[in-house]
């Protein structure tokens, strides 16, 4: 089998990405090749934010690749170039072919790739001693599916009169050791899918020309003589010869039909690249067979998949995070995945690991922050782009240094950024607001995924949304619509409540729309203006200022 490459590593923040996510992902990720951690590879779980698109294509930096999930694909893990039998090979050939590479079973494919079978020496064998009936592929049958090109193959015979096509025939075989006397009776009447196998017997030679037999097999590599074969030739009579005696021709025969024409094994399982490897890892284990195929929708073969890929071989991607540690935010799928480092400005409560892991937290307002400290502390320098993105990221993250959550090494890492981009962070955050928040611009659906994250806490199951936005009267403006989008969510994905918080960052307020758990709304400590929106007067910060306030709300209806 192809031996498997090195797991690729992934980097991706939170589900629903802002800048703070995407630029981290980014600049970690370059930081990572450069110090020759494997293959690294930013990724983006959702849909590009506009703003985020802005500052990646201002600092001329690629965007991640977009993805939905990280799920393991059959496809991911399969062998895409294994072993395979090609139609028209002898089954002999096919045996040799599954001694040599070593696969309990191997596909068989015809030239444009279609997938015909799996044959295995087991299924092949069983074939062969089927004696319960006289099935033309059986040792005690006369009858087999051959082509004469074949059949001279696998006997190693010489053509001593050439005077057969190639194509496939189906072939009755009798062997000529009777007397004179008997081969009228023994011999069926000729015709042209009849073959003689006969020793060193010239008077069977010219009764079988006589009676009109078209192929003969010469055994023993004994010579014919001279007239019988300028007799052969003008009647066009094929005569082969070969060095093996009577009984060994008659069994290697069976192994001249194209394997395409084996009684393949029934296929317990059958799988396409794209499926989930967790949707069938239950029955790819407790499947019977090791080597399971893999075709695609129209029956094209892609590959093979072996139990231990499954069971004992590691997965071929491993993940890196950041900008959030809770997998309930991650990718779906990264649960399947070994997580082999953090980087964080969040809580902790991501479950525990099965290794120790490299994990870099501190309580900064932006991941960021964070990164761009680790290309110091390694030595490594940043290009003047990746310092302009990460320092949008600070910017976005901290509303500008406003935010609470901002600390004194943001502040550094800002000035430091500034200087190695060339530009001012106060100028780069004018160019970020002239750019329409989704408040302006965007369906209910993409205000709330925006920036949203989803939380479990003392049984509760709950989802924050945070937007920036100059004018907060676009709030009041779709509060209908974004309710009703609430209201979907909350029953699409069981929800107890939702909000979305819709924060100025220029005058340092923010009003919020909550649907929900009736008892949780009203212990919230805020006063409502007359469309139920909530105003937050110096909240700016979902993460040091919102949440703490909601997680305590959570403890006490459960206390109570």
């Amino acid at each position: 089998m192809t031996s498997k490459k090195q797991p690729i590593i992934y980097v991706s923040g939170h589900r629903n990405p802002d800048i703070d996510s995407l630029a981290s992902a980014y600049a970690l990720a370059e930081l990572r090749n450069r110090q020759k951690l494997g293959d690294v590879h930013a990724l983006c779980p959702g849909i590009f934010p506009e703003r985020a698109a802005y500052l990646f294509k201002r600092f001329h930096c690629p965007m991640p690749e977009c993805r939905n999930d990280i799920y393991l694909k059959i496809g991911d893990i399969m062998d895409k170039n294994p072993p395979v039998i090609m139609a028209g090979t002898s089954l002999l050939d096919a045996v040799a072919r599954l001694n040599e590479n070593g696969p309990a079973r191997m596909a068989v494919i015809n030239q444009e790739k279609q997938f015909l079978g799996m044959l295995s020496p087991l299924t092949l064998l069983s074939e062969l001693l089927n004696i319960s009936d006289n099935t033309s592929g059986s040792f005690t049958s006369r009858k087999i599916k051959s082509t004469l090109p074949l059949i001279m193959t696998v006997i190693k015979a010489e053509a001593l009169t050439e005077c057969f096509t190639t194509e496939l025939r189906p072939f009755e075989v009798y062997v000529a050791a009777m007397g004179l006397d008997s081969f009228n009776s023994h011999i069926p009447e000729a015709n042209e899918n009849l073959i003689i196998i006969v020793g060193d017997r010239p008077e069977i030679h010219l009764r079988a020309l006589q009676r009109g037999i078209k192929i003969m097999i010469i055994t023993g590599d004994r010579p014919m003589d001279p007239l019988i074969l300028k007799e052969a030739a003008e009647q066009k009579v094929t005569i082969l010869r070969t060095a093996f005696d009577s009984a060994t021709v008659i069994r290697r025969l069976k192994f001249s039909v194209p394997v395409e024409f084996s009684k393949f094994s029934d296929l317990l399982l059958h799988l396409t690249p794209h499926e989930k490897v967790r949707d069938w890892r239950y029955k790819i284990i407790n499947n019977p067979e090791d080597v399971i195929p893999v075709t695609d929708k129209d029956n094209i073969f892609r590959g093979t998949i072996l139990k231990r890929y499954i069971t004992s071989d590691p997965p071929p991607f491993k993940m890196i995070l950041v900008d959030h540690n809770e997998i309930e935010q991650s990718l779906p799928g990264v649960a399947d995945l070994p997580v082999i480092e953090v980087v964080d400005h969040h809580r902790i409560a991501m479950p525990p690991t099965a290794t120790p892991i490299k994990y870099t937290a501190d309580a900064v307002g932006s991941t960021c922050t964070l990164v761009a400290s680790m290309f110091r502390t390694a030595g490594e320098s940043i290009n003047p782009d990746t310092a302009g993105l990460l320092l949008g990221g600070i910017i976005a993250d901290t509303l500008n240094l406003k935010s609470p959550t901002a600390v004194s090494f943001d502040l550094t890492m800002y000035k430091w950024l500034e200087k190695l981009s060339g530009v001012k962070g106060d100028d780069l955050m004018a160019e970020l607001m002239k750019i329409d928040s989704p408040l302006a611009t965007s369906p209910a659906m993409e205000v709330l995924n925006s920036d949203r994250k989803n939380y479990t806490d003392h049984g509760l199951n709950f989802a924050l949304s945070q937007v920036e936005e100059t004018n907060l009267e676009l709030l009041h403006q779709r509060n209908d619509e974004i309710r009703k989008t609430m209201l979907q969510q909350m029953e699409e994905k069981k929800l107890d409540f939702f909000a979305l918080l819709a924060t100025d960052a220029v005058r340092g307020n923010s009003q919020m729309i909550i649907e929900g758990d009736k008892n949780f709304i009203s212990q919230l400590p805020y006063a409502k203006t007359e469309s139920d929106i909530f105003n937050l007067p110096g909240v700016v910060s979902r993460k040091k200022q919102l949440l703490p306030q909601v997680l305590a709300i959570c403890s006490a209806i459960t206390a109570s």
